[in-house]
């Protein structure tokens, strides 16, 4: 992800919290936002500006590093293409819903799930049923 500073929004503020007069006087208290996606984070560990903006960077950095791995994880998990289901004796093709003899398929025979699958995508691409 290629991000600019005009990607950030910045904003400070007085801490609350233990600290005293120091810091709920000085502005030291970072918020940044990351305005194409809306996500924050904070950074207020710290009685300086600067250990406050870096540690707020940081932080929003792996959070959107996070979230730009977490979609592709989760679509390659979640793709199934056959389900074996060895008591019935029967293989299921996701794709197309075709349902076969387990023991062919085992042994190689997986041209007829390849031909419906074919047969399925002309359909999809022609609107023709």
């Amino acid at each position: 992800m290629n991000c600019t500073k005009k990607d950030f929004e910045v904003q400070w503020f007085s801490g609350t919290g233990k600290g005293g007069q120091h810091r709920n006087k000085h502005q030291n208290c970072c918020r940044i936002i990351h305005i194409p996606t809306g996500m924050k984070t904070t950074g207020q560990r710290s009685r300086s500006r600067a250990e406050n903006l870096d540690d707020a960077f940081r932080r929003l950095a792996a959070k959107l590093i996070a979230s730009e791995e977490a979609p592709t994880k989760r679509r390659h998990s979640s793709e199934v293409v056959r389900t074996y289901h060895f008591e019935r004796g029967e293989a299921i093709d996701h794709a197309t819903g075709l349902r076969a003899d387990i023991k062919s398929v085992v042994d190689g025979n997986i041209a007829l799930f390849l031909e419906n699958s074919d047969r399925e995508n002309d359909r999809q691409h022609t609107g023709r049923g």
